[in-house]
C-alpha cells in the first residue's frame, strides 16, 4: 500500500486520490480501453486545486501504480522533483477542463473501438438504447487535428455546455466528474451505449433506430440519476466492486 506517513509528504487525501486514479487506470487496461498509452486519465489534487495527478507517458496502463502517478503544477512540472517525463501532451486538455469546471475532480479520455465507431457517424450517439438514454444530451467537438494546446483545450471546454460528456468526432470521448467513481460510471455507460449502437447495425441497409418520445427521454435522464450520479448508492456499490475486481487481477495497483 502507498506510504501515507507524514515523512512521505503525501497526505491521506492525496493517497486516496492516487489509489482511486490508479484503480481507474488499471480498470481501463483490464477492459481493453487503454489503446497502448493514447488514452489518459487524471485527478485534481485534493490538497491544491491547481495541481493534478496524471500518469506518465512512459508507463503502459498496466504499469501504473498509485505511487508512480505524477503530481503536476500548472506548468506541467513535477511538484515533487523527479526524473520521470511528465505527460505534457495530455496536460493542456486536462488543465483547461479543470479550470473551466470547478466541480471537476476527475477526467477520463478514451477512444475505445465502439466510441471511435460512433464518433465517425455523422448523427453521433442516438438515444435509442437505455445506456444512451440514461446519459441524456451530450456535447460534440469537431476533430481539430493531433495537436494538443491550451487553445484546443479551451475549444473543447466550450463543447461541454452544461454537460459532462463530449463526443470528439473522429476521435474519442472526454468526460469530467466530481469523483473518480462517477467519471468511471459515466465512461462505462457511454461505452456500452456506443457498443449497443454499433452492434444494432443502425444506418446499415436502411435500418432505423427506435427513439422514444422527448417526454420519455427527459424523464429517463432524471430517473437515471440513481445510476449516473456518483453520490447515489448504485455508483458507490459499482465502484467498490470494480476496485475489488482490479485488486484480484492487479493487487499492486495501490502500491
Amino acid at each position: 500500500m502507498l506510504d501515507q506517513s507524514t515523512s512521505s509528504g503525501v497526505s491521506a487525501a492525496e493517497t486516496e486520490a492516487r489509489i482511486d486514479l490508479a484503480a481507474a487506470i488499471r480498470l481501463v487496461s483490464l477492459f481493453g480501453w487503454d489503446d497502448v498509452t493514447l488514452a489518459h486519465l487524471s485527478a485534481r489534487s485534493p490538497d491544491n486545486p491547481d495541481h493534478m495527478l496524471l500518469h506518465g507517458p512512459q508507463y503502459f496502463f498496466d504499469d501504473v501504480q498509485a505511487s508512480n502517478l505524477h503530481l503536476l503544477d500548472r506548468n506541467a512540472e513535477h511538484v515533487r522533483p523527479q526524473d520521470d517525463m511528465p505527460h505534457k501532451f495530455a496536460f493542456p486538455f486536462h488543465r483547461e477542463i479543470y479550470d473551466a469546471f470547478p466541480k471537476a475532480n476527475a477526467i477520463i479520455h478514451v477512444h475505445t473501438k465502439a466510441v471511435c465507431a460512433v464518433a465517425m457517424q455523422k448523427q453521433g450517439l442516438i438515444p435509442g438504447n437505455q445506456y444512451a438514454m440514461w446519459l441524456g444530451p451530450i456535447g460534440y467537438h469537431d476533430y481539430p487535428g493531433m495537436l494538443s494546446s491550451p487553445e484546443i483545450g479551451a475549444d473543447l471546454v466550450n463543447s461541454f455546455g452544461d454537460g459532462q460528456i463530449v463526443l470528439q468526432r473522429g476521435h474519442g470521448v472526454a468526460i469530467w466528474a466530481p469523483t473518480q467513481r462517477e467519471a468511471f460510471v459515466l465512461a462505462y455507460t457511454f461505452n456500452r451505449a456506443c457498443e449497443a449502437q454499433i452492434m444494432s447495425g443502425v444506418g446499415e441497409g436502411g435500418i432505423e433506430a427506435y427513439v422514444p418520445p422527448n417526454d420519455v427521454l427527459g424523464a429517463t435522464v432524471q430517473q437515471a440519476r440513481a445510476i449516473t450520479d456518483g453520490e447515489q448508492m448504485w455508483s458507490k456499490v459499482c465502484w467498490e466492486g470494480w476496485k475489488r475486481k482490479i485488486a484480484r487481477s492487479a493487487p499492486d495497483y495501490c502500491h
